[in-house]
């Protein structure tokens, strides 16, 4: 995978495009997605996610597509049993 931040509009949004790479490193699809985050009144975190393909270099690409809403379905689950079971960082003081 490869991708790049085209903005960073911290805590409330992220926008990046990302793809697959071949064996060669070239970008063989691409997709650009906006994530915005909201606080809830009930002190959860609203998490929306949109994407969308802008670009396709490899008719193979289909296949990969294909498998793009199950793969971030299966992520975003795994982040949220994550954020349910306590922080995903914890404060320690920076020692030199």
């Amino acid at each position: 995978m490869g991708g790049k931040f085209h903005e960073v509009v911290a805590p409330e949004k992220l926008v990046t495009t990302t793809g697959a790479l071949d064996e060669n490193g070239k970008m063989i699809f691409e997709f650009h997605h906006t994530l915005t985050l909201a606080g809830q009144p009930d002190g959860k975190t609203k998490l929306t996610m949109r994407s969308r393909i802008t670009n396709i270099f490899d008719p193979e690409a289909a296949k990969y597509i294909g498998g793009f809403e199950a793969g971030m379905t299966q992520s975003l689950e795994r982040l949220t049993g994550l954020v349910e079971n306590g922080p995903l960082m914890k404060n320690k003081p920076l020692t030199h």
